[in-house]
């Protein structure tokens, strides 16, 4: 039986003329299954089990396809690594400044209504919000080194 998540993926490839193959579905379904915005190496790690044959190249294509209809969205936090999300709507993003995680924030913040004359002309298509900080488990590594 197909989750939601497969349904919508096969649906959307189909309505952008994409062909749908178990790679596609495999690398969507990492992204989905993983909560931490993985970058393409670690989708590549988690599915290469299931399919030996498929190559890192492979992967980065599929995403930035995916990225290119829309399915899912790049995010660039200024970390060492490309990032990805299927997550769509509206939503903002943790960043932890040890470990580099990325975690989707529980609220959000309201985003300031930015108009195309406040931008001397510059057309906003997306904007992006990033909480910088320190997930919980750095929190205590760093408070336990500084009571050491």
């Amino acid at each position: 039986m197909r989750d939601k998540n497969e349904e919508y993926l096969i649906s959307a490839l189909r309505n952008h003329g994409l062909q749908v193959t178990f790679q596609r579905l495999a690398i969507y379904g990492a992204l989905c299954s993983n909560h931490e915005h993985p970058a393409a190496d670690t989708i590549y790690n988690k599915i290469k089990k299931r399919f030996p044959m498929i190559s890192l190249a492979t992967v980065y294509k599929t995403l930035q396809k995916f990225c290119e209809v829309n399915l899912i969205q790049k995010v660039n936090p200024m970390t060492e690594t490309v990032r990805y999300d299927a997550e769509r709507g509206p939503h903002h993003y943790m960043v932890c400044m040890n470990c580099q995680s990325i975690r989707n924030a529980d609220t959000v913040v309201e985003e300031p209504k930015v108009s195309d004359s406040d931008q001397k002309g510059f057309h906003v298509l997306r904007q992006q919000v990033f909480l910088y900080g320190y997930c919980p488990s750095c929190k205590d590594k760093i408070a336990q080194a500084q009571v050491s």
